[in-house]
């Protein structure tokens, strides 16, 4: 719980109220207020004394009253409430490698159709979780944008294909500013996932810059196997011709851009560990963005109650 007021300026009413009650206070003193011109052997006899500085009177009312005030509007907070995005799970942008090593068979069929098989099954846990979907290989270009219907994105991840986009190569430093596009209007909590194999020598370096200006997660999913995985495989019998996963370059992009990166798995605990990170980091970021309560309105009720004193017949402050 963190107490503090919403606006604390406001808060300056109470010196106001306070000279006002000083002065109240010492007007309220009858015999002061007689002394210079009446005997002092005299003025008990000669005044009655008053009830305002009982503690049931009209001065002790506005005495409690204007810091009470003062207190309402500032605007006293110590809990959040729901934030406007709460109905809405967590955004993903899915950034897909369609460069000619995703062809590679180390991931049978191949590379490419894992990674659509992993998508798939991460959307389907996602449920109606708004997910956008790029390809990039040596350009990046939108194939969805953020959209809650699974069933588009199966149709448009089944159209993927390796050679589709214009220029070869692979940059995913490309995806950076069309995800930044996507997720503009999504508020905080929102990831991207790159789906790929490796990375440009420049690439780390682009993703650092990015990673300064924005407070989207990166996630980098490395489909392949490594050198070494792959000279298992090999001393097994199981040989089979393909590029080795650049986990170097997919490592550095990550670490450059404050990410993770997670590589592909026979069973399903790459695709839960994603997960729960994308869920983890949609939570701390709504957290953040909740608004306080204004806590303000709970003394209300006890001001009213001090106003109706008011409506009490001879209840006057004399100025």
């Amino acid at each position: 719980m963190q107490f503090h007021f919403l606006r604390p300026y406001w808060l300056l009413l109470i010196l106001p109220f306070a000279v006002l009650s000083v002065i109240q206070w010492r007007r309220s003193d009858l015999g002061k207020q007689w002394e210079p011109v009446i005997a002092p052997h005299l003025l008990p006899s000669m005044i009655v004394p008053g009830s305002q500085r009982q503690l049931f009177s009209p001065l002790w009312v506005s005495i409690i009253l204007g810091p009470l005030l003062a207190v309402t509007v500032a605007g006293p907070s110590w809990e959040r409430g729901d934030s406007p995005f709460a109905q809405d799970a967590a955004a993903l942008v899915i950034a897909v490698d369609l460069s000619a090593s995703m062809n590679e068979p180390d991931l049978q069929p191949s590379r490419l159709q894992r990674a659509r098989d992993k998508i798939l099954k991460l959307a389907q846990s996602r449920g109606d979780a708004y997910t956008a979907l790029i390809a990039y290989s040596g350009s990046a270009h939108t194939v969805l944008p953020l959209s809650n219907d699974s069933n588009m994105l199966l149709h448009y991840l089944d159209a993927l294909d390796v050679g589709m986009l214009p220029r070869r190569g692979k940059a995913p430093e490309n995806v950076l500013p069309i995800a930044d596009e996507l997720l503009a209007n999504r508020g905080n909590g929102g990831s991207l996932l790159i789906v790929g194999d490796g990375a440009g020598d420049q690439s780390a370096a682009l993703f650092g810059k990015w990673a300064e200006t924005t407070d989207t997660q990166l996630l980098i999913w490395g489909m392949g196997k490594t050198q070494s995985q792959l000279d298992e495989d090999a001393a097994r019998g199981l040989a089979a011709r393909a590029q080795p996963l650049q986990e170097a370059q997919l490592r550095a992009i990550s670490s450059a851009g404050g990410g993770h990166f997670e590589q592909v798995s026979v069973d399903d605990s790459d695709l839960k560990s994603l997960e729960r990170r994308i869920d983890r980091h949609y939570q701390l970021s709504e957290d953040s963005a909740r608004p306080w309560i204004d806590g303000g309105i709970y003394l209300l009720p006890l001001i009213m109650l001090l106003f109706l004193l008011w409506f009490r017949q001879g209840w006057v402050l004399r100025w």
